[in-house]
């Protein structure tokens, strides 16, 4: 890896395929060059892997497709990748947006004049719609409102006054709490936006979905125990950081857990988050997901939201490591299977770690006191032990590249050892 300082963010970098795949820079004023992550566990230095050079026109502009010539070269097996890019932003063509609340789709028609254009719904839910959208903004930026996109959540959340749920219909608490926090394993905030009384809030986005996408796109719906732990670890990191802001999320779902195009795991939507602080009163109010809630807020029972979210943390290393909720997902099942031991699938058909299943069981305790506290978590022997292997092809990437040959020294060692 060089040792020269990191350079500026450059346009193709987000769609550069595989896992913790930095920038090298080995570059003149015109020439810079990106050693590309391949899908078959590639990620050296070495000058036989796939390289792909951006070189800059001469009137800097990023509309003309000449300025962006790829090369291809395979590695030492004699295959052969080739990664593909997304066409630019502003070639998505125009269309009519709506969001399901008349006095916003007004306002998304009109957001261009706040410096950005929506691009299509990519979720709604009930604290709000989030659009995908270019900031124009960053037009003089290396060209970056051409290639990275952000996320722009909207306040169209209605009134439900029959439901028991929690509905929070003003975004001010979420905007504030955003905008505090800064973590790896948190959605990144850029700013606030308002328009004739209708606000807005502009996030990073994360091309690559989120972990309920990813575990759908498995056939089996669990992911590998190495994995598991990889992933729990960002996210455990991001809920120790925003307790740690006296802060309780109250819907840590994998629906909230975003994953971005360095495969990081990233906790979002705050829409139903607030200040906890030693001492304050328990909670009544019923928030979360189906699946994810804690028995005593199933229960209709007083509780407290930072251990109820530890609850949630272990809801997601659950379904993680075995492809179902602990409880399941129907009402009186949950009450029913709250308080008796935990099972985990048989060892035969999917194996667990006894250090694992011990902190599954400490996070879904059914008596809240009980609980394992962030620092046992933290503590907990599952993430004491070090790992020797190199796991590959195990992390999710929605852009790969494409393998269009295999070597002769590929087929060969294939047709050898009988792979």
């Amino acid at each position: 890896m060089s040792s020269e300082p990191k350079p500026k963010r450059r346009k193709m970098e987000p769609h550069i395929g595989g896992d913790n795949c930095q920038v090298q820079a080995h570059s003149t004023k015109s020439v810079q060059s990106v050693p590309s992550g391949s899908a078959s566990g590639d990620f050296g230095s070495d000058e036989q892997h796939q390289y792909v050079t951006a070189i800059s026109g001469d009137d800097g502009g990023t509309e003309n497709a000449k300025n962006y010539r790829i090369y291809k070269q395979g590695c030492e097996l004699g295959d052969e990748w080739e990664q593909t890019y997304p066409a630019p932003l502003s070639s998505f063509p125009k269309r009519t947006i709506k969001t399901g609340n008349s006095y916003y789709d007004t306002f998304v028609s009109e957001l261009e004049s706040v410096g950005y254009r929506p691009l299509q719904v990519i979720a709604k839910g009930r604290s709000g719609t989030v659009l995908v959208a270019q900031d124009l903004s960053k037009e003089a930026h290396f060209g970056e409102s051409e290639y990275i996109p952000v996320a722009l959540k909207l306040n169209t959340a209605k009134s439900r006054r029959k439901s028991r749920m929690s509905w929070k219909t003003d975004m001010t608490e979420e905007m504030r709490i955003l905008r505090q926090l800064n973590h790896p394993s948190i959605i990144s905030w850029i700013m606030n936006i308002s328009h004739d009384g209708r606000s807005g809030i502009v996030l990073e986005f994360c091309e690559n979905g989120d972990l309920e996408h990813l575990l759908r796109l498995h056939e089996a719906r669990f992911l590998t125990e190495p994995v598991c732990k990889k992933y729990f670890e960002q996210i455990f990191k991001g809920v120790e950081y925003i307790h740690n802001q006296n802060i309780a999320h109250r819907d840590l779902c994998t629906r909230n857990i975003l994953i971005s195009q360095k495969n990081t795991l990233k906790i979002a939507d705050f829409g139903h988050a607030l200040y906890y602080y030693t001492g304050d009163p328990l909670r009544k109010d019923e928030c979360g997901t189906v699946g994810f809630q804690a028995p005593e807020i199933v229960a209709g029972a007083l509780y407290n939201p930072k251990i109820c979210d530890i609850w949630s943390l272990g809801s997601i290393l659950y379904l993680m490591a075995t492809g179902k909720h602990p409880l399941g997902i129907i009402h009186n099942e949950i009450l029913t299977r709250a308080s008796k031991e935990l099972h985990f699938p048989d060892q035969k058909i999917l194996p667990l770690s006894s250090e694992m299943r011990e902190l599954a069981r400490g996070l879904l305790s059914f008596l809240p006191d009980t609980r394992f506290t962030l620092n046992r978590i933290k503590c907990c022997a599952w993430l004491r032990i070090q790992e020797g292997k190199v796991q590959i092809g195990n992390f999710h990437l929605i852009r790969q590249p494409k393998k269009i040959r295999e070597g002769d020294r590929e087929i060969e060692l294939k047709q050898r050892y009988q792979i």
